[in-house]
């Protein structure tokens, strides 16, 4: 009887400079390494208000002209035409508008949403039975995909994740591949003990991929998200020319 345990390992650190803006929308789309999962973080940016400047008012009241008393004079003077003073008041500069952006982390105007992977199971075959010099086929039923579309914010974010498979068949012997494996005829991830014995053969699906925003695509920071399983595998010795 076989013993399945699940891990999870998450590697990487969330990269500050990521973001992606568009729409006064800044989205970043990172692995966090602690809890293991997709996390897509979005915040609004609004433009600050714009007001102008007022200017101090002045008067227009124009200034009154002198009032000219004449007195008699036997002596004659010459004309003094007095032209009257009108007051012209300079014309007001324009005001000048400034506008500073603000990005708002209010919770009405920030939202985070997180997406997790599925765990998945590794299968054997035979599954009871196996024998050493025989070949064993291993194979886990998980996608060759990862794929999901969010709306934040009004936002349409698209995740799309490949997995690498990592294979430890216990015995010191390791395999790589892009695809899952399969049962007969599925040879894919097949492997051959030479010894009896009992064995924990170990499998690492490592997730990377890209986050897409409109017609723009962009790599997930954080690092590869890696989803561990086990199981034991119990190999019987193989029978002889003498025995059975």
């Amino acid at each position: 009887m076989s013993i399945f345990t699940v891990g999870g390992l998450f590697v990487g650190t969330r990269s500050a400079n990521a973001s992606q803006c568009t729409n006064n929308v800044c989205i970043n789309v990172y692995t966090d390494p602690v809890t293991g999962k997709i996390i897509i973080d979005a915040s609004k940016v609004i433009p600050g208000s714009s007001k102008p400047t007022p200017l101090p008012s002045k008067s227009s009241t124009p200034t009154p002209r002198p009032v000219v008393k004449r007195t008699f004079n036997p002596t004659p003077r010459p004309y003094i035409r007095h032209v009257p003073y009108v007051y012209h008041p300079p014309r007001p500069k324009p005001a000048k508008v400034v506008t500073t952006p603000t990005e708002v982390a209010a919770v009405n105007l920030a939202d985070q949403i997180t997406q997790l992977l599925p765990s998945r199971h590794i299968y054997v075959q035979p599954s009871d039975g196996v024998v050493a010099q025989v070949p064993t086929y291993f194979w886990s039923d998980t996608g060759l995909s990862f794929a999901t579309v969010t709306q934040i914010l009004g936002v349409a974010v698209g995740v799309n994740l490949a997995p690498t498979f990592s294979w430890n068949f216990g015995d010191g012997v390791t395999a790589t591949s892009q695809t899952p494996g399969g049962p007969l005829p599925d040879r894919s991830t097949g492997h051959t003990y030479h010894r009896a014995g009992r064995y924990v053969v170990t499998l690492n699906v490592s997730w990377l991929g890209t986050w897409s925003a409109g017609a723009s695509s962009y790599p997930v920071v954080g690092g590869a998200i890696v989803q561990s399983y086990s199981t034991v595998v119990n190999v019987n010795a193989a029978p002889t020319r003498f025995g059975g």
